[in-house]
Order: C-alpha cells, then structure tokens, then sequence
C-alpha cells in the first residue's frame, strides 16, 4: 500500500494530534511507503520532527517505510537544527530529510 498524505500548513502543538490521527490511519496495514508531503508547513515545532519520527519508527516496524515528497524547507531545517538533529545525522537521515544533499 503506497500513501500520500499532505500536512497542513498550521502544524504545531495545538493542532498536531488531527495530523496524527491521519497519519496513524495512514499507516494501517504496515507495509508499503507513507509519502508525506510537508511543504505547506509554515512554522513547525518540536511536536512535528516527533511525530515524524514516530511514523518513522512505526513504519520499520511494521515492514514499511515513509519518505517525504520534497526535501525539508527552510523552517522545517531551521528547525532541525534548533533541536540537535543536525549534528546526530546518519545517512539515513539525511537520505529521509534533505534526500541525500545537506542544506548548505
């Protein structure tokens, strides 16, 4: 099963549970690739890397992957790097948020 699922563009702490609602029903079923399209999103915070990694987490579990549809834009990396990511990335993660090319 392939998804795509488009986040709002208000995706914080006040509004991050909707999102995971939507995510979770999205990776029912477990395997297949959740395609998650995150350009829309404005002003992330903290709660939006944890649910993405979480959706990470679950989908190796279950036998499947996610991918976003584009490389994290500005906020999105300002905001890993806020938060540390940036120093503790493996290819992996790099492959995940900036598919394979670190923002300069």
């Amino acid at each position: 099963m392939i998804s795509n699922t488009a986040a709002p563009s208000s995706l914080t702490m006040a509004s991050i549970h909707d999102f995971a609602d939507v995510l979770a029903a999205a990776q029912r079923g477990g395997e297949g690739t959740l395609t998650l399209d995150l350009t829309a999103v404005a002003a992330p915070d903290l709660s939006v890397l944890q649910l993405v990694e979480s959706a990470r987490a679950q989908a190796r579990v279950g036998g499947g992957s996610v991918q976003l549809s584009a490389p994290a834009a500005d906020a999105l990396a300002a905001l890993l790097e806020r938060a540390g990511f940036m120093g503790a990335m493996t290819p992996e993660d790099i492959d995940f948020w900036f598919h394979g090319v670190l923002p300069q």
